[in-house]
């Protein structure tokens, strides 16, 4: 065998063994709900669902190597443009994002059931933070840094992304940090509905 055709083939067979999914996520290991999330809907998936992985402030990104939810993984309902969607969360509590179609989101009785989600056109949602978010003043965030827990519900809030970095506002940033108006790299947040 030449020597390039052996390249060839070894570089074959290492795209093929690191591509797809498997039953733990693709990595992932999807566990149940943290009780920071108590307090609002929760949904059972049919079947499974595409995972994305966060990918700065408050965005989220997939691949054919981040894996799948598993059917019958419990998540936290999010009602958002109309559509249902969703998050799961590994062990660690670090969130996933469930992949549903663009044009429907994820359908109820079809792609999940729930006894509290009723009609995504509608809903009554709260910005709530899906991890731990660290704010600063200045947007090259330097200054005193400032941790909000997972869990933590936004009022009066404002978001808007800039890059590596997002602008943010709201009542409880102002409460515990004493910032009107906060940077953060690492935020990220779903419109749960509350139960």
């Amino acid at each position: 065998m030449k020597r390039e055709a052996f390249f060839a083939l070894v570089f074959s067979l290492s795209l093929a063994a690191c591509s797809g999914s498997d039953a733990d996520g693709g990595g992932h290991r999807v566990a149940g709900v943290p009780a920071a999330f108590s307090a609002y809907c929760t949904g059972t998936l049919k079947h499974p669902v595409a995972l994305q992985e966060r990918d700065g402030p408050a965005t989220w990104v997939g691949s054919n190597t981040t894996g799948e939810a598993p059917a019958g993984s419990i998540f936290v309902v999010e009602a958002s443009f109309d559509k249902w969607g969703g998050f799961v969360f590994e062990s660690d509590g670090t969130p996933l994002r469930l992949d549903g179609e663009f044009k429907t989101g994820l359908v109820k009785d079809q792609d999940f059931t729930s006894d509290c989600a009723i009609d995504p056109s509608a809903p009554k949602t709260a910005n709530v933070l899906l991890a731990d978010a660290t704010f600063y003043p200045n947007e090259d965030l330097s200054g005193e840094a400032c941790t909000l827990p997972a869990g933590t519900e936004l009022t009066s809030f404002s978001f808007i992304a800039t890059g590596a970095a997002a602008t943010v506002s709201a009542a409880e940033i102002q409460a515990k940090c004493s910032l009107a108006k906060s940077y953060s790299k690492d935020i990220v947040y779903g419109d749960l509905l509350p139960k």
